[in-house]
C-alpha cells in the first residue's frame, strides 16, 4: 500500500491511512491534504473555525460560506482526481456539503465526529462513544468509549 508515494506495511488499514492524511491536513496551511484521489480534511483548529462551528455548520445552512469550506472547495478545483473526501469534526460536515453540492463528483466521503445532525447525510461516518460533538449522528458507526470528551471527539483510535 503507498501513501505520499511511499510504501506502507501490509497491516496498515484504512483507518490508520486516514489518521495519518489528517495529521498532515492538520499540520498544512490551508488544513487540505491531497494524496492521490483522497483529499483529507482537517476540522476546527482556530478561532476562525470555533466561530464557523457555531454560527455555520449545516443546521443554519451557512457552511457554503465557511473559511474550511472554501480552502477545501479551492484545493479540489486544482485537484481533479480527487474522488474521496475524508474529513474529521467540522471537516466533515464539510466532506459531507461538498458531496451533496458537486452530486456530478461522486466523491466518496469518510467522516470522524462530525457535527451532523439527527443521521443527515451520506458517507461512510464514525464517531467514538461519548463524543459530545458528533452524538446527535445517528447513522455514525460508533465504537470505543471514553469519559474524557476531548479524546473521544478524536479521529485517532478507530
Amino acid at each position: 500500500m503507498k501513501f505520499n508515494n511511499k510504501i506502507l506495511p501490509k497491516n496498515v488499514g484504512f483507518h490508520k491511512l486516514n489518521e495519518i492524511g489528517l495529521k498532515k491536513a492538520y499540520a498544512s496551511d490551508n488544513k487540505v491534504h491531497v494524496d492521490g484521489d483522497t483529499a483529507f480534511i482537517a476540522g476546527t483548529s482556530s478561532i476562525g473555525d470555533w466561530y464557523d462551528n457555531f454560527t455555520k455548520i449545516p443546521v443554519w445552512g451557512d457552511l457554503r460560506n465557511s473559511t474550511r469550506y472554501k480552502q477545501a472547495d479551492e484545493v479540489l478545483k486544482q485537484n481533479p482526481q480527487v474522488k474521496k473526501l475524508v474529513g474529521h469534526s467540522l471537516a466533515g460536515s464539510v466532506s459531507l456539503e461538498l458531496e451533496k453540492n458537486y452530486p456530478q463528483k461522486n466523491y466518496e466521503t469518510t467522516t470522524y465526529g462530525a457535527p451532523v445532525f439527527l443521521g443527515l447525510g451520506k458517507g461512510d461516518r464514525y464517531r467514538h462513544h461519548g463524543d459530545p460533538i458528533s452524538m446527535f449522528d445517528f447513522n455514525a458507526k460508533s465504537v470505543g468509549f471514553s469519559v474524557n470528551p476531548w479524546s473521544a471527539h478524536s479521529y485517532e483510535n478507530y
